[in-house]
């Protein structure tokens, strides 16, 4: 590694600009380090992160198409090229992720194994081996055991074969065990979520909420009060609305959905619940941000929910050097994010 000399203003909350030092450990410093090389551009963040994300899944003509380990390496080597540091795997065919090892110029990557749900319940082209109810428990920490840090359940989508509208895939009940057995086996829990009463998956004690379309305010407030966090991929669901093959009772959700996260993103972040950033396939890290603004999130809160927020949520080594630094403030303007000046990934510069 070599030694790095930043001077910029610390992003998302800072106003004005400060210097520090990162040594070839990637330790920071405030004193100068021999040798450092001064990294380009007047703005400083600690690493875009992507908290739902599929490297392994790819939007086809007709939908999610798997990809293998090349293919998912050379998407997470693009992605750290853009800043994007950290990347939580909330799924992937087979659990193919969990094959990847970690590599120089590529980000951290927390992989959540194969997508757990029944038959008929979730895209064929990505479910694989669907997973009985009885077998939940089973199946999860099969992938706890093959590596994963995190385990993704379908807690709902719509019957493929009779093109119904999404419910439940499995009882509260079984969630609730497999919650439990998960945290005894040291991971955590991600639940596809849609559907209303989604507060019943908050009080069983899953720690992440994804989409989120059916959270009220009493969820947030338990969310809060747990250290349960939302990931809702605003880009990703507006994506869907252009869907020409929704069913009306699902185009229909989706648009309340939207309505209801105007008023409860800036509710969760009030409340104290860590709101996460997250493309899913179809969406970008600046598009995320630049909507989160949009859905009420002042630009700085933003931002942080797509680094301060999940680098936390997600226990990021603060001990190895990422620093992404940009020539324009992109709490102005998001778009920014996608023009960064310099990229340093695990004391790597990659940009």
């Amino acid at each position: 590694m070599n030694a790095w000399a930043v001077r910029g203003v610390e992003l998302p909350f800072g106003s004005e600009p400060r210097s520090w030092w990162i040594d070839a450990s990637g330790a920071a410093h405030d004193q100068p380090q021999p040798g450092a090389d001064l990294l380009p551009g007047r703005y400083v963040l600690s690493g875009l992160v992507d908290a739902h994300a599929h490297p392994a899944v790819a939007a086809g003509a007709t939908g999610p198409v798997a990809l293998d380990t090349t293919a998912a390496h050379a998407n997470l080597i693009a992605w750290a090229k853009a800043g994007i540091t950290l990347v939580r795997d909330v799924g992937s065919p087979g659990g193919v992720t969990l094959e990847l090892s970690p590599a120089p110029g590529t980000p951290v990557l927390q992989a959540a194994g194969r997508f757990l749900a029944p038959a008929g319940r979730y895209y064929p082209a990505l479910l694989g081996d669907p997973v009985a109810e009885a077998d939940l428990v089973s199946c999860a920490l099969a992938e706890i055991g093959r590596g994963a840090a995190w385990v993704k359940v379908i807690a709902d989508f719509p019957d493929l074969a009779a093109d119904a509208d999404a419910e439940a895939t499995y009882s509260i009940d079984s969630i609730a065990r497999l919650t439990a057995a998960a945290h005894r086996a040291g991971a955590r829990v991600a639940v596809h979520s849609t559907v209303p009463n989604a507060g019943q998956l908050v009080a069983v004690g899953v720690d992440s909420v994804e989409h989120g379309l059916g959270l009220d305010e009493s969820a947030l407030k338990d969310m809060a009060r747990r250290g349960t966090a939302w990931t809702p991929t605003v880009g990703a669901m507006l994506a869907r609305l252009d869907d020409p093959d929704l069913t009306p009772g699902h185009r229909q959700r989706l648009q309340e959905g939207r309505e209801r996260l105007a008023g409860l993103l800036p509710a969760a972040v009030r409340f104290g619940v860590p709101v996460l950033a997250g493309t899913d396939v179809t969406g970008s890290i600046p598009r995320e941000v630049a909507l989160l603004s949009r859905m009420g999130l002042p630009p700085e809160q933003a931002l942080a929910a797509a680094s301060v927020w999940p680098r936390r949520f997600l226990g990021a080594d603060s001990t190895v050097a990422d620093i992404v630094t940009y020539h324009h403030d992109p709490r102005q303007d998001p778009d920014q994010l996608a023009h960064p000046a310099s990229v340093v990934a695990r004391g790597t510069r990659l940009r």
